[in-house]
């Protein structure tokens, strides 16, 4: 039969020239159905007893090793990111939609949980505002630039204690918050809270930024210790999804989350920054014009880098560009000019308890 349709379509292409294209594409189009045809046919027996051994492999391996479900990724939330994948730190929180305030682009997210937010320095003035007309703010005493001269030029360096030098208190794994610390907090917006004393050097600092031509936003100032609890067990069950035991799990989870206790943004004195175009806490940051202006300029504010490349042994905490401490300007200066990390730095001074 297709020795015949050939010889037809030869014989009416040689006697009309124009039809000679169009009927070769016909003869090659035909040709191509009918061999793959041609080897289904040959080959079917093969073909179902492979279909068959493929469909019963994928249908058991699905059953026996399902694949973990992927927490859905809240995009309008700062996410950090390690080796084990991504965790929600904090989400924005802004119900409506997108809306720009005083040097600030907020995004809007779900209602859910508690939230932070990246805040203006218009919120941290009505902060101060709200503090001094209920007596919170006492000068020079909530100023810990004036009693965190550590360095004398006769006596040399003198010895720092806690109680008269709050902005240097040592929080870390083997330094719990003390249960008779004291301090005393601001609201700046909703749920978003800070150490009272620090708002005037924070608001300094984003305004120095913005001077400069670059936008910092606070994230994530302080933290009840129940929502620090929740961003660990969170992170520490992620871990515990991927095969390790609950005290592995533990051990992971705690060097990129403070375990509860012993993170300074339950005192109030850490903040966690992101930019306008840079809404990530991962090692990106410090790329970002935002990450490297706050680097370079932070100790003019009294802030430090917590935790720096490098000192992850130390400090027990990964790498974290995003997170800013205060601990004054005299001992901010010589930590970052020194590259020391704060362990260091009061254990050099003698400020150790």
């Amino acid at each position: 039969m297709g020795t015949r349709f050939f010889s037809e379509l030869l014989a009416l292409s040689e006697k009309n020239i124009f039809l000679k294209l169009p009927l070769f594409i016909i003869m090659g189009v035909y040709l191509f159905f009918y061999y793959i045809f041609l080897f289904l046919y040959s080959n079917m027996r093969k073909i179902m007893g492979t279909a068959i051994v493929v469909l019963t492999f994928a249908v058991f391996t699905s059953f026996s090793f399902a694949r973990e479900a992927e927490e859905p990724k809240e995009e309008e939330a700062v996410h950090l990111t390690t080796d084990e994948g991504d965790i929600v730190v904090e989400e924005l929180d802004v119900p409506t939609d997108a809306i720009t305030i005083p040097a600030v682009t907020v995004i809007s997210t779900p209602e859910s949980g508690e939230r932070d937010a990246a805040v203006s320095e218009n919120d941290l003035i009505a902060a101060l505002n709200a503090a001094a007309e209920s007596g919170k703010l006492i000068e020079n005493d909530f100023q810990a630039d004036e009693s965190a001269k550590i360095f004398d030029e006769e006596k040399g360096y003198v010895r720092a204690s806690y109680k008269d030098d709050w902005s240097l208190i040592l929080i870390n794994k083997e330094h719990h918050i003390p249960d008779d610390y004291e301090f005393e907090l601001e609201t700046i917006r909703g749920q978003i809270k800070s150490d009272v004393r620090v708002i005037p050097y924070v608001l300094d600092m984003i305004n120095g930024a913005k001077d400069d031509g670059v936008t910092i936003m606070i994230c994530s100032p302080y933290r009840s210790d129940d929502r620090q609890e929740v961003l660990f067990k969170k992170k520490q069950k992620q871990y515990m999804r991927k095969g390790y035991s609950e005290e592995e799990a533990y051990n992971l989870a705690s060097q990129t989350i403070a375990i509860p206790g012993t993170s300074e943004h339950q005192v109030g004195l850490a903040f966690d920054f992101i930019s306008d175009d840079y809404k990530m806490l991962n090692a990106g940051f410090a790329d970002t014009r935002a990450g490297r202006w706050l680097k370079e300029n932070c100790a003019k504010y009294g802030f430090i880098l917590r935790y720096p490349l490098g000192k992850e042994s130390i400090t027990e905490i990964e790498f974290e560009p995003w997170h800013y401490r205060y601990v004054g300007r005299p001992a901010a200066e010589e930590i970052m000019e020194s590259g020391l990390c704060l362990e260091e730095y009061v254990e050099k001074i003698g400020a150790m308890e």
